[in-house]
């Protein structure tokens, strides 16, 4: 009694499969911690593809808030200035993208690279926003800055459009701003 024994090798492979799986559960939790931050936040992927291109885009359509109403507490506001954005015309009206860039710029304080034409006409204007955390800046410009237009479609731009990847908000006026300007 009392006296040690030599180690055997059964105690050795206990100790290497508890060391072994240890390690397993390390990086299983490694692995899904890296998987989680990744849905939590996405990051937009490098490349060009056409903003029509592929699946139809998410819409959504504003009203305006009537004066009555009080906003939730919870709402983040809106930045506003520096807020970089791109003006297409779709309409088809000489000078609508540079005369919107430029009250764009004056009264809102955003931050625009030089307007241009859209790719094929368009309809309804549509305000597209690159991050989730950039629409809350397209429901602005919507529902101030095109609030007389009864339909403005607020969309996230697809990864890999052929826009600067700096814009934040890419504007394409359609032929219903046209119209309303008259």
């Amino acid at each position: 009694m009392g006296a040690h024994e030599p180690p055997t090798n059964r105690s050795f492979y206990l100790s290497v499969a508890a060391s072994t799986l240890r390690f397993a559960i390390i990086v299983a939790l490694v692995v899904g911690g890296i998987v989680l931050i990744n849905q939590a936040f996405p990051t937009q992927g490098g490349g060009t593809a056409p903003i029509d291109g592929g699946a139809a885009p998410t819409t959504t359509t504003t009203t305006p808030a009537s004066p009555t109403e009080t906003p939730e507490e919870t709402t983040p506001s809106p930045t506003v200035v520096g807020v970089r954005i791109a003006v297409f015309n779709g309409a088809g009206v000489t000078g609508l993208a540079g005369d919107v860039t430029n009250q764009l710029t004056e009264e809102f304080g955003y931050v625009a690279i030089e307007p241009a034409d859209a790719p094929s006409p368009v309809a309804v204007t549509t305000i597209y926003y690159r991050r989730n955390r950039d629409r809350i800046e397209a429901e602005y410009l919507a529902n101030n800055f095109f609030r007389r237009l009864d339909d403005v479609r607020i969309t996230k731009l697809e990864a890999g459009a052929d826009i600067d990847p700096d814009v934040q908000l890419a504007i394409y006026l359609g032929n219903d701003y046209a119209a309303l300007r008259g």
